[in-house]
């Protein structure tokens, strides 16, 4: 065990044994001998004196250093050496930017002497001669530059003291005696770890609000909730603390929702590889950022699209378009799926009603349960999860929405979205369509295509491959992705076209009376049904078709085919999707309602009359009935002197006549023929004259009115 120990040597053994019963710095260690009277030893050096002192240090200190020098032994538990662990890699790893410079720029000086040593000359000479030089600026620029990055000091003049040179040949000459890591020692200590503002607590109250206020607004507020013993931050202090001593995670909380902050956290990526075609599909609706004609009215309207995409290929296996996100849509698009690609064993979606419902997912009789295919709902509000198809909707319908006049996203330019959307509106009101809506049968053709180039076009998620005709390497396509595994053999389960209508037909649970069945307001009647009186059968129903319906028993075997036969609320049967039709317009009709309300009451205000005590009241003198009679007897009247306009008394009188009395078609024609005749009307009446001619109603009573008709033909010819 070695006992004797120079004071330099004590200091670096420390630093890394970090004993806690001694001090970590050289002045503490001289105090330390000289106060406990450690015995030493003189030996001859190369030092300033010619001799160095080496102390004979306490046993338990000995042994702390023996512990730290001894290898490893797997035997002993007492001795254990921090060489065989990785706890020299974890301070290095640790090291800032800062300390690694300074650390390498160290030893590159080292290497610079110990080539000097080398080359036959004396170290401590070679180090004063180094000093001296790099005093005048005489030594290469390369050995210049990094003397003052080792040095680490302050001030372009400050150069590298001896006593610094010999620490840093002495801690690599230790590093590689006993195998460590050079740079760690060679690193200057790490600084310490600011304290945490006392006005910190209330400025990031202030700070991580919803409102995302300013820093300037936060500071105006702070001196209000900070005690009288703290000092007021400067704007300086405070952006330094908030944008480089906290993390940009930290930082944001409070500003940005659970929910919004999600996208600057980690996430895990979820890997597709060794997942096979029709293993997992995932789908989403999105409501499309361009306007198109409405099929049934023809005003702009945004259609709503739902796809359905394989996870394993990317491939968009399933698609439809509807007015609105519904069961039906979704229903429309799984049946595209299964019957033209193939069944999958799970079905992945959010918790919308569109997907969360009994037609697709109800126990017994749901689509997906009599297809056996796994519903795995996401969790709420967590769109990442279902990151693959909600990027899709970017790379296909955004994109493509891009390409027609009237998209309205928000890259959109205001003023040409402006004026797209006064041109549509326009067009309607004159002619009841604009050339600028694409038809909604030209849509889905639109749509077809875009999936089509989608499906065709090479995905960066997809293995690489060799083009045939370019013989270079490229991403696979979803459909080739789709081919290859139909090439290896990987089992797809599809929809056979006999079984088709019994599988996407929506099944409900109904009681029979008296051989009829009620369903959507609607009753059917088959007379096989006699014998199930009062018990529940499995009905089956067609969304576009209400004439039949398919009627089985629990156990799923088919009794009969029901006809519509009675229904008395509806002369004529009515599809489901004509009753959802019905039943959103009687909403949009109740919003209308009470938006027409709110108008009314803004345009006439219920004037209130407020209360004032000790006000007082101009009193007017009172007069009786009688009175106010006879003074109204005793006014003069002027004759009014009439003016007569149709000359043929048996012409309609505009004037004369209310015009409460009279219809648009009506008032039109005596204005007309007043006018042809040369009489004169009011603004009023020729706004409307001007007007009605020009709307869509008076188009088709030209066709319709026979009184119209005779009217233009006697007057105008037409």
């Amino acid at each position: 065990m070695e006992l004797f120990y120079s004071i330099q040597e004590l200091v670096e053994l420390q630093s890394n044994m970090q004993n806690a019963s001694y001090p970590n710095n050289r002045q503490g260690f001289e105090y330390r001998a000289k106060r406990d009277s450690w015995k030493f030893v003189e030996e001859k050096s190369i030092g300033r004196n010619g001799f160095t002192r080496k102390y004979m240090i306490p046993t338990d200190l000995a042994i702390s250093i023996q512990n730290y020098l001894k290898p490893k032994d797997l035997n002993i538990n007492n001795f254990v050496s921090p060489i065989a662990l990785p706890n020299t890699m974890q301070v290095v790893n640790s090291l800032q930017n800062w300390q690694v410079q300074i650390a390498e720029n160290r030893l590159f000086v080292v290497r610079y002497v110990q080539e000097q040593v080398r080359s036959g000359r004396k170290k401590t000479n070679v180090i004063e001669q180094m000093i001296v030089d790099a005093d005048a600026g005489t030594l290469l620029p390369a050995i210049l530059e990094a003397i003052v990055k080792a040095n680490a000091k302050a001030g372009d003049k400050r150069t590298v003291s001896r006593r610094s040179v010999f620490d840093w040949i002495k801690a690599v000459e230790d590093a590689e005696l006993h195998k460590l890591n050079v740079l760690s020692l060679l690193a200057p200590k790490a600084r310490a770890v600011a304290e945490i503002p006392a006005w910190a607590v209330e400025l990031l109250k202030l700070w991580g609000q919803p409102q995302k206020p300013t820093l300037t607004a936060c500071l105006e507020l702070l001196p209000q909730y900070l005690g009288k013993d703290v000092q007021q931050p400067s704007y300086a202090q405070a952006y330094r603390f908030l944008n480089e001593k906290m993390g940009n995670v930290d930082v944001q909380k409070g500003r940005m929702g659970s929910r919004e902050i999600k996208n600057i956290k980690g996430f895990i990526r979820r890997d597709t590889e060794n997942m096979l075609p029709t293993d997992i599909y995932t789908a989403d609706g999105h409501c499309f950022d361009a306007e198109i004609a409405h099929p049934i009215h023809g005003k702009p309207f945004r259609p709503e699209i739902t796809a359905i995409i394989d996870v394993a290929s990317r491939r968009i296996v399933g698609w439809s378009i509807d007015l609105s996100e519904n069961k039906w849509a979704v229903l429309d698009a799984i049946r595209m799926a299964a019957t033209e690609c193939g069944i999958p064993a799970m079905f992945y979606v959010d918790n919308g009603s569109g997907y969360k419902n009994a037609v697709l997912t109800g126990r017994g009789n749901g689509i997906l349960s009599r297809l056996n295919v796994t519903v795995s709902h996401a969790l709420p509000y967590n769109s990442q999860a279902k990151g693959l198809i909600e990027r899709s909707h970017k790379t296909l319908w955004v994109k493509a929405a891009k390409t027609l006049p009237t998209y309205i996203g928000k890259d959109m330019d205001a003023e040409a979205g402006n004026k797209v959307h006064k041109l549509t509106r326009k067009d309607i009101i004159q002619f009841g369509q604009s050339q600028a809506l694409m038809k909604f049968a030209d849509f889905v053709v639109f749509a077809e295509q875009v999936v089509a180039d989608y499906n065709n076009k090479p995905h960066s998620s997809l293995k690489r491959m060799t083009d045939p005709m370019t013989m270079k390497s490229r991403y696979m396509s979803p459909l080739e992705m789709w081919a290859a595994s139909l090439d290896d053999e990987n089992p797809i389960d599809r929809i056979d076209n006999w079984d088709m209508q019994n599988f996407f037909r929506p099944t409900v649970e109904r009681k029979v009376r008296r051989c009829e069945i009620e369903l959507f307001t609607n009753r059917y009647f088959h007379r096989d049904l006699e014998q199930f009186h009062d018990e529940v059968v499995q009905v089956g129903y067609d969304i576009h078709d209400a004439e039949k319906v398919t009627v089985r028993d629990m156990d799923g075997r088919l009794i009969c085919i029901a006809v519509w036969n009675a229904n008395k609320r509806d002369y004529f049967p009515k599809p489901v999707i004509e009753q959802a039709r019905e039943q959103r317009a009687a909403g949009r009709l109740r919003r209308l309602a009470a938006k027409q309300v709110e108008v009314i009451e803004e345009l006439n205000p219920q004037q209130v009359i407020e209360h004032l005590e000790n006000q007082t009241v101009i009193t007017f003198p009172k007069r009786n009935h009688q009175q106010l009679i006879e003074e109204m007897e005793a006014l003069p009247v002027q004759k009014q002197q009439d003016n007569i306009f149709f000359h043929d008394q048996s012409m309609i009188d505009v004037q004369s006549i209310p015009k409460q009395q009279l219809s648009g078609i009506e008032r039109w024609i005596a204005l007309d023929q007043h006018i042809f005749d040369g009489g004169e009307i009011n603004t009023e009446d020729r706004d409307f004259w001007e007007s009605y001619q020009l709307s869509k109603k008076f188009k088709q009573l030209c066709l319709e009115d026979e009184a119209l008709k005779e009217h233009l033909e006697r007057l105008h010819g037409t």
